[in-house]
C-alpha cells in the first residue's frame, strides 16, 4: 500500500506485464466492420486504439492472412521460409507498400497498423463455431468444472480457442 501525507492507503496499482513484458492477458480481436475471428491476442498497451499493434500466435496470423486474401482488400501477405510474415499494400507504392513481421523469440507476430482493429464480442455477426471459440478462449484459465457449458459438437473449437490462449500467453497464470 501507498500513503501519503494526510491520506488514506491507496492500494499498488495491479501490474499488466509479466517481468519480461509479456502482457497477462488474451483479448479477442477482430477487423473493424467484418465478422473475421475471433483473433486471440495480446494487447501490448493497457488503453489501445484501433491502429495498436497486439501479439498473435503462428496458428493466428496465418487465419489474418486467410481473411485478408478471402477479403480482396488490395493486402496481400506472405509468410518466408523462416517465418517472416510479409504484408504488401496494392495501394501504396514504394517502401511503404509493404510491412514485414518477425516473429518474437515465443513465435508470435506483432501485427498492426495495417487496418482497424475492433474487440470482438456480441455486436460482430458470427457463427455458433466462432462463439465457441471464442469462450474457450476467454475461459483459457478456468478449471474444467468450472467452465461454461458449450453447445454439443463444439467441443473442438471450444478447446482450439483454450490452446491458442493458452499459447499467446506462453501458458501463464495471472499473479
Amino acid at each position: 500500500m501507498n500513503t501519503t501525507s494526510g491520506s488514506a492507503p491507496t492500494a499498488e496499482p495491479r501490474p499488466t506485464y509479466w517481468a519480461d513484458g509479456t502482457p497477462l492477458s488474451i483479448q479477442l480481436f477482430t477487423v473493424e466492420d467484418s465478422s473475421y475471428g475471433p483473433y486471440v491476442g495480446l494487447p501490448l498497451r493497457d488503453l489501445w486504439t484501433p491502429d495498436s499493434a497486439h501479439l498473435f500466435t503462428r496458428a493466428t496470423a496465418e487465419q489474418i492472412v486467410t481473411d485478408l486474401h478471402r477479403d480482396e482488400c488490395g493486402m496481400t501477405a506472405e509468410f518466408a521460409d523462416d517465418g517472416t510474415l510479409t504484408f504488401t499494400d496494392e495501394h501504396k507504392e514504394g517502401k511503404d507498400s509493404t510491412r514485414t513481421v518477425r516473429p518474437d523469440e515465443h513465435g508470435r507476430y506483432k501485427i498492426g497498423g495495417l487496418w482497424s482493429w475492433d474487440e470482438w464480442g456480441p455486436h460482430v455477426p458470427h457463427t455458433a463455431g466462432q462463439a465457441a471459440f471464442a469462450l474457450g478462449a476467454a475461459e483459457y484459465r478456468c478449471t474444467a468444472e468450472k467452465c461454461t457449458k458449450h453447445p454439443d459438437g463444439l467441443d473442438h473449437l471450444y478447446a482450439r480457442g483454450r490452446e491458442e490462449a493458452h499459447a499467446v500467453s506462453l501458458q501463464r497464470d495471472e499473479p
